[in-house]
């Protein structure tokens, strides 16, 4: 028989805060080491005399091993309960750091890199279930959101934040104190946070099984029309936007406007903070203006499709100004997409297995990152670089590939709309 949690109710009103507390500082971490390479790009070409192929390949290691872990995270998540997931994962996020921190080549800092990213990739998916233990359904949204902003808030600090203390202490030495600061909360974790208490189901039957997994729904999900131009939207819009935002903004930036790590770096802040305006707002807008979600989806396709445009061929022209502005809406336009995918996904896919549906196509984004971070980096390997910068025109050729797959996500998008959403 299987075993499920009791929904919350008053006698978990205080401890859930607890619960929300810890695994939001955890997730924290989560979203500072998806973009922190980018502020000490340029240090680790110098340190390690690597290429821009190799610098992206390493990199795109957390996202290799997030991926494909996920399915295993959420069945664990079940078996073992949140609590011990994340605080193990995490512990394997803070062996990384100090790998990466003492890393005498690239290979070990991709070796450091890989075990953030195995690490880290035990958060989202075990917090999403403990909150679905400790909150009541009309609560949830508004966690989800929380979560969220505060993720994004260490994409924040990822940026000036990291830049002054690499300035200050160097980045391996930054690296060492974020393990130690990942150790605390792995403590937290395991010590401070419980899993909320179960019962044993009665009158529910469960989906049919074969090796531990459901056997029904991974067909009607894999057959399904929406779930395919999700994954294909969610890997070209994410992968691109994290390719620009995780590894090659602040060289980019640095480059195109002549300015120092410090510098650039106040510039890409306004990505993270672009998401967390624009996360909440347009999923607002989704749910109370928009009769179809398809509509404002497609309107932030094409949002994002335009910033790509801006990068690559309008850099001279925009001039800072311009630039921060794009920042502000790449940030704003992916947090709307993002939000309203999930909304989309959850309109489309029966509750009995959104859960299930929702693992199959968290892989996506993380695989397109993976991908898109190698593919940009051996563009720019293409040119000679002045020092360990690349030129202007490397850095056009390699978004140019990131435009494209924007576009060919809108017009995907726009071309099965009826199919997908008929009015």
């Amino acid at each position: 028989m299987r075993i499920s949690t009791v929904m919350p109710s008053d006698h978990g009103g205080a401890h859930r805060w607890v619960v929300f507390g810890v695994i939001a500082t955890v997730y924290f971490l989560v979203y500072f080491h998806r973009v922190s390479i980018s502020v000490i790009a340029q240090e680790l070409l110098e340190t390690f005399a690597a290429s821009a192929t190799s610098l992206g390949l390493m990199s795109s290691m957390y996202f290799y091993l997030y991926a494909v872990e996920q399915p295993l995270v959420g069945y664990l998540a079940d078996s073992l309960g949140p609590r011990r997931v994340i605080g193990l994962w995490s512990l394997l996020a803070a062996a990384g750091c100090f790998i990466f921190a003492v890393a005498p080549s690239i290979v070990w800092a991709s070796v450091g890199r890989a075990l953030i990213g195995l690490g880290v990739g035990g958060v989202y998916v075990p917090a999403m279930k403990a909150f679905s233990q400790w909150f009541r359904k009309q609560e949830f949204s508004f966690i989800t959101g929380l979560l969220m902003a505060i993720g994004n808030l260490g994409a924040v600090v990822a940026t000036t934040p990291l830049a002054w203390l690499s300035g200050a202490l160097g980045w391996r030495l930054s690296f060492a104190a974020i393990g130690t600061v990942t150790l605390l909360l792995v403590a937290a974790t395991l010590t401070l946070i419980r899993d909320a208490p179960t019962i044993r189901e009665t009158g529910a039957r469960p989906l049919p099984q074969t090796g531990g997994r459901p056997r029904g729904p991974t067909r009607r999900i894999l057959s399904s029309v929406h779930f395919w131009v999700f994954s294909a939207t969610f890997f070209g819009i994410y992968g691109t936007f994290l390719t620009f935002q995780g590894l090659w903004a602040t060289p980019y930036l640095m480059v195109s406007l002549g300015i120092d790590t410090l510098e650039a770096s106040r510039i890409t802040m306004l990505i993270p903070i672009g998401f967390i305006v624009g996360a909440p707002f347009f999923g607002w807008l989704a749910d109370r203006v928009f009769t179809q979600r398809i509509l404002i989806f497609n309107g932030l396709l094409a949002l994002e499709t335009l910033v790509w445009i801006g990068l690559t061929f309008g850099t001279a022209a925009l001039g800072q100004t311009g630039l921060m502005v794009l920042m502000v809406m790449m940030g704003g336009g992916i947090g709307g997409f993002i939000a309203v995918l999930w909304s989309l996904m959850r309109e489309v896919t029966p509750p009995a297995v959104f859960g299930y549906a929702s693992g199959l196509l968290n892989p996506a984004p993380f695989l397109g990152v993976a991908v898109f971070q190698v593919w940009t980096g051996a563009i720019l390997d293409r040119f000679d670089r002045v020092g360990a910068a690349y030129p202007p025109e490397a850095y056009r050729e390699a978004f140019l590939v990131c435009l494209l797959a924007t576009a060919a996500c809108l017009l995907l998008s726009i071309a099965l709309r009826k199919r997908i959403f008929p009015a």
